[in-house]
């Protein structure tokens, strides 16, 4: 979909721009999912639905073991120092994908799947993990996007549906924060600045500005405001709410 040695031309020209830009996006996600980790805690609930954990962490896992790969095989290519900070930068998202995981794997039993032991569902998670890397894998072996420009915008969009469809089964504000859904807009903002704003103004960044690309691009920004909108609107863990037939409900304090 585009050639990874121009984008990278692309970005050594605009190296200030591109580095503020990426610095920012990195710092607004590892804000967003330490905020994610810490509504998880707190209410005692698993951060996001499962799947798209698995797929989280196939995503950056898949990054990660390809070190080498990013370290030396554009060597001598303008604009791959951006390579190796991105590789840094996944480390920690990394770190934060398998908290998720492990609260997933502590609170989120009860919550998915309550007649199952607790074994049963740690066995569970961890098969749900096996398949989402092997479909993650047998997914980016055709997708044309060497240095995982798209499919960050696609794992980072896939934040926003997999919370809020654990807050529809919740009836709740559990697992939400402000600090959480401002944070996930300031990914978007920070991210598309990059590539539409910086690497799209360039004919070698045509692809981010066009197309699918382009309406995904918007897309986050609705999904971020709805959040921030369910997060001011859902009562909070323990409050009585009125469903949609009229019938009352009361959210649990905690979902354990």
């Amino acid at each position: 979909m585009y050639d990874e040695i121009a984008v990278l031309q692309v970005i050594d020209d605009k190296a200030v721009l591109a580095c503020a830009f990426g610095a920012l996006a990195f710092l607004a996600n590892w804000t967003y999912f330490y905020a994610c980790a810490r509504a998880a805690r707190r209410d005692q609930c698993s951060p996001m639905a499962l799947w798209a954990t698995t797929i989280f962490i196939a995503h950056d896992g898949s990054f990660l073991i390809h070190a080498r790969h990013w370290f030396t095989d554009y060597e001598g290519v303008a604009g791959a120092w951006m390579l190796p900070l991105f590789w840094c930068g996944l480390i920690v998202t990394f770190g934060f994908e398998l908290v998720f995981l492990g609260q997933t794997i502590r609170y989120g039993r009860n919550e998915y799947a309550p007649r199952l032991s607790q074994r049963q569902w740690l066995g569970y998670v961890l098969a749900a993990l096996a398949v989402g890397m092997v479909f993650w894998s047998v997914t980016k072996t055709y997708l044309d996007d060497p240095i995982y420009l798209m499919t960050f915008l696609v794992t980072y969009a896939m934040c926003a549906p997999a919370t809020i469809q654990a807050l529809a089964r919740r009836g709740d504000s559990s697992g939400l924060d402000p600090l959480l859904t401002w944070t996930y807009l300031a990914v978007g903002v920070f991210f598309v600045a990059l590539t539409v704003g910086v690497i799209g103004s360039e004919p070698a960044g045509e692809p981010f500005r066009q197309g699918w690309f382009l309406v995904g691009s918007l897309l986050v920004f609705a999904l971020a405001g709805a959040l921030i909108v369910l997060q001011r609107v859902l009562p909070p863990p323990g409050r009585e709410f009125r469903g949609v037939d009229g019938s009352v409900h009361r959210a649990p304090l905690v979902v354990s």
